[in-house]
């Protein structure tokens, strides 16, 4: 029987290779993978509060959302609003991954983790829940609020006026969302708790609840079907 002394060196590549990975154990493939993902928080640079971003994984909230979100991104700014929630009693070091979130992810991913930091994302699936009768629906719809965030949310800083959230409540009404948010936090919570009546008036086919934590005001509009 003769050789081919190359084709004997690639099978014995192969081989190699096919044992070794047989051998690479389960444990050591998942703690790769853990390292990929958790190379994802360097940008945040301090330790300290990487060390906390880690500990969101065993939230009872990062378990609901890894099963009803698919989208590694959005899944990632979900967490990081988690983060965001765990140091906001730290000024300076809210505001420091703030700024970090909006250079690496920009407004968008900013405002997603937002949307989780404030608990609005809990309240919008609370309310979906009403009327939803399958998972496949509730997955649609978290990502829609998620990946559009814009045209379902209004998120109120302390540079607008009564005058303009008022316009952009009619502007995003008319196009007739399921559900629409107006949040304000801060010094904005006075701007959108001066404007809620208005806005109510104005906006007959939508049910309002609200959300009043502390320094938050956040108003749900629902439509009525």
């Amino acid at each position: 029987m003769t050789s081919n002394p190359i084709t004997d060196f690639g099978e014995g590549i192969g081989k190699g290779l096919a044992k070794g990975l047989l051998e690479y154990s389960e444990s050591k493939i998942k703690s790769l993978v853990n390292l990929f993902r958790e190379n994802k928080l360097k940008f945040i640079g301090d330790r300290k509060t990487i060390e906390v971003a880690k500990e969101t994984k065993k939230s009872g909230e990062w378990a609901f959302y890894k099963t009803y979100v698919s989208d590694s991104e959005l899944l990632f700014n979900i967490r990081l609003g988690l983060l965001l929630r765990k140091v906001e009693s730290d000024t300076d070091r809210l505001d420091n991954l703030k700024s970090k979130i909006r250079k690496k992810y920009g407004i968008k991913g900013l405002h997603i983790a937002y949307f989780v930091q404030n608990g609005v994302l809990n309240r919008y699936v609370a309310i979906l829940l009403d009327n939803l009768d399958s998972t496949e629906k509730l997955k649609r719809k978290i990502s829609d609020v998620l990946t559009n965030i814009e045209k379902h949310t209004i998120f109120v800083d302390s540079r607008y006026s009564e005058r303009q959230l008022i316009k952009d409540s009619m502007t995003i009404a008319a196009h007739n969302p399921e559900i629409f948010i107006v949040s304000g936090i801060y010094s904005a919570a006075k701007i959108v708790r001066e404007s809620k009546a208005s806005i109510k008036e104005l906006l007959k086919k939508y049910k309002l609840e609200e959300m009043i934590t502390g320094m938050k005001e956040i108003l749900f509009f629902k439509l009525i079907i």
